[in-house]
């Protein structure tokens, strides 16, 4: 996976905030993921997904393509009893603060 601006969205590394209903089980997550290779990192609330936009779009259905702003994407079926909500978070850039030491 790359993670440079210039790549073509399905491409691209997408993150993403899962956040849990609150009977839901990290457990839930990681196995609807697998089916996608998006990787899952448990977290208090939830879990942050990873993968390519590719995976994202396959596993979501629609594109992942501008990600200037964070996106809340649809919670797809098997996932509509874990999730509240699923959004991914914008594509880092490098700012002048990141350069000073």
């Amino acid at each position: 996976m790359t993670s440079g601006q210039g790549d073509a969205p399905e491409e691209e590394f997408v993150e993403a905030l899962v956040e849990l209903r609150a009977e839901a089980s990290v457990r839930d997550v990681v196995a609807w993921c697998s089916r996608y290779g998006i990787d899952v990192v448990p977290m208090a609330a939830g879990t942050l997904i990873t993968g390519s936009g590719r995976q994202f779009a396959e596993a979501f259905g629609v594109p992942v393509e501008d990600r200037s702003r964070p996106r809340t994407l649809p919670v797809p079926p098997g996932l509509e009893t874990t999730a509240r909500s699923v959004t991914v978070l914008p594509t880092p850039t490098l700012g002048v603060r990141d350069l000073l030491p």
